[in-house]
């Protein structure tokens, strides 16, 4: 019974031997399909952020664009507070006519389309180019106090400004002047 039993174990132990190397090799093939899945949900994940990352880039560039063509519009405001009349688009700046923003390179009025421009001026990552048209100069009634008494100027301000990474942005802007009566 010794050789029996010898053989027995023999053969018991063959078949625990090559069921451990069939779990073993199955362990390996879970492994390899778990790594192939992550590694797709690795690259899912960086596209994904590539593309987030794009969007947050053009957006910051569009609000770069709309501050400076913000900035332009303000700039010749300020500078010229106090002197929006009737037809002082026209006027040298010297007789009340209109002052460029600081930094443009040249402004002039065109009598044809009454629009005074200012060539593009350099700005914070780009440029910005500012166009001013009156549109009207009329009296309105107030309250007590009637038809013309009080005058007023109107302009529209647009400003258009590209970046130097692309993109542009166009703001316009209405100014409303009180002149005195009898301007219009």
């Amino acid at each position: 019974m010794t050789i029996r039993s010898s053989a027995h174990a023999r053969t018991a132990a063959q078949r625990k031997q090559s069921s451990a190397g069939r779990s073993r090799g199955a362990v390996l093939i879970v492994g390899l399909v778990m790594l192939a899945v992550m590694t797709l949900l690795v690259v899912s994940m960086i596209k994904t952020s590539v593309v987030e990352l794009k969007i947050g880039g053009a957006s910051q560039i569009a609000q770069q664009n709309q501050t400076n063509a913000e900035v332009m519009i303000n700039t010749f405001i300020d500078g010229n507070n106090g002197r929006f009349a009737s037809n002082y688009l026209a006027l040298p700046t010297a007789s009340g006519g209109p002052v460029a923003p600081t930094g443009a390179p040249s402004s002039s009025y065109n009598t044809t389309s009454t629009v005074y421009s200012v060539a593009p001026t350099n700005t914070h990552l780009g440029q910005a180019d500012l166009n001013v048209r009156q549109i009207q100069c009329s009296g309105q009634r107030q309250v007590g106090i009637g038809v013309g008494a009080i005058q007023f100027v109107f302009f529209d301000v647009r400003s258009t400004a590209t970046g130097t990474l692309g993109g542009s942005a166009t703001v316009h802007q209405g100014i409303r002047s009180v002149v005195p009566a009898g301007s219009c």
